[in-house]
């Protein structure tokens, strides 16, 4: 299978700096049946861009570690991935006074959320597309001409997160996720319920958290487990794009406009350029009232 792949990555009209970033990898060879060619990140950083940064530096390196089976089972490979990175991210810094500044890569008040898609040979023959995501950066899958949404948007907003986030709170008589400026938030605060990071919100002792033994999975429930979700390519697949949320409509969690799954894959695939693909899309969403960061990742399928 060839590649073509563009880029694009903008401000948001409401930022002071762009915290999202983005990485691809991509091999010029030909690959053993499992194994990966393709690699492509986008991460939209919070509370500043280190953890997002940290994440283009060093999650492909827990991917590649941890990709034990051949790409027999690569969910399960992924999520170990994910959770071992985050891990890293929250470990206390070595030394003597290690333990006496705040956790995590940026400070514990820097996060990111991650959507990720790799691409490998199957077993017979067809290219298999591996999509995982943390937070509401999405993967989204062009076929036959319909958009396929990949991912799964982890937001407070969702019941299934809200119960997952409850079932571990201590004190049921002040809830954990709670309606606060215009949309629910964990902890009253963060309008995400999974992404890298966010070491306040996941440390033990903390607000109505309890101590967890591995000083990960405590606080109020915001964790670094993915979705993920493994799709065997066909000839009526056109592209794929993963996006930060400032790419989609977002009105109701305060991110203004933007586009819907189905507006941009039909815009995409209007464009040959896979790199003006990529503008076009970050500068529509702007026109139509996104005020976040957009970062666009475009691989055409050929």
């Amino acid at each position: 299978m060839k590649l073509c792949i563009g880029s694009c990555s903008l401000q948001g009209t409401s930022r002071k700096r762009n915290e999202d970033r983005y990485t691809i990898s991509v091999s010029e060879e030909a690959t053993d049946v499992g194994e990966p060619f393709a690699y492509a990140g986008v991460f939209d950083g919070h509370g500043g861009d280190a953890t997002a940064s940290w994440l283009v530096d060093k999650l492909a390196d827990f991917v590649e570690k941890h990709w034990e089976s051949g790409g027999e089972q690569p969910e399960l490979d992924i999520r170990e991935a994910f959770v071992k990175a985050d891990r890293r991210l929250l470990a206390p810094k070595g030394g003597f006074f290690g333990g006496m500044g705040e956790r995590g890569v940026g400070g514990s008040k820097c996060g990111a959320t991650a959507a990720v898609a790799l691409l490998f040979p199957g077993p017979r023959g067809a290219t298999q597309l591996l999509a995982a995501n943390v937070g509401d950066a999405r993967v989204l899958l062009c076929r036959k001409g319909e958009a396929l949404q990949l991912t799964v948007d982890h937001v407070p907003d969702s019941e299934l997160e809200r119960k997952r986030i409850e079932r571990t709170n201590p004190n049921p008589k002040m809830p954990l996720v709670r309606y606060v400026g215009g949309t629910w938030r964990v902890g009253g605060i963060l309008a995400l319920s999974r992404a890298f990071g966010d070491a306040y919100l996941k440390g033990s002792l903390q607000y109505e958290g309890v101590r967890a033994g591995d000083n990960y999975s405590s606080g109020f429930g915001v964790i670094a487990e993915p979705d993920t979700s493994l799709t065997a390519l066909t000839p009526e697949d056109s592209l794929v794009l993963i996006a930060s949320d400032g790419l989609f409509a977002n009105k109701e969690r305060g991110g203004g406009g933007g586009l819907s799954n189905q507006e941009a894959v039909e815009l995409a695939g209007r464009v040959g350029d896979p790199e003006d693909a990529a503008r076009q899309l970050a500068r529509a969403a702007q026109d139509a009232g996104s005020t976040d960061d957009v970062t666009v990742v475009v691989l055409r399928l050929e």
